[in-house]
């Protein structure tokens, strides 16, 4: 007789198995009781359009760099984070990549991070993206 209770309960006082204190999502719990982050958000189809065609418009956007002179800016090609910025930011990556790597980043973790590689004489040589969860801010 226990079994078919359990079965057909009643469902007109619906109780929340995951009230604690009045803040579930304090403690890992979501209200559906699965665990929501950044890799399983981009599961999610809506997710990963979104991210995707914010991410490679921004990436797509031409880039110059600029330089205040007197009231006005003007662009700069032989300034000498010109290549790195507009071509190509190392080896392994485009412009257009690491752009769009920095800003998937951003949309989903709120940040981009970069390694700088400089040469012997302090010349920034390379830009490497880094995974913005595994970071840590301090001052």
């Amino acid at each position: 007789m226990n079994f078919f209770t359990k079965l057909f309960r009643s469902r007109d006082k619906p109780t929340n198995s995951y009230h604690f204190s009045g803040w579930p999502f304090v403690f890992g719990k979501s209200a559906a009781g699965a665990k929501v982050d950044e890799f399983t958000a981009m599961q999610t189809t809506a997710v990963y359009a979104c991210v995707r065609i914010l991410a490679e418009s921004i990436a797509a956007l031409p880039l110059h760099v600029y330089e205040y002179r007197g009231n006005g800016k003007e662009r700069v090609p032989g300034h000498p984070l010109y290549f790195l910025l507009h071509d190509s930011p190392n080896p392994e990556m485009t412009s257009f990549i690491f752009r769009e790597t920095s800003m998937i980043h951003l949309l989903l973790w709120g940040n981009s991070f970069s390694q700088i590689i400089r040469d012997g004489m302090r010349r920034v040589v390379g830009l490497y993206p880094l995974l913005p969860n595994r970071m840590s801010v301090d001052l």
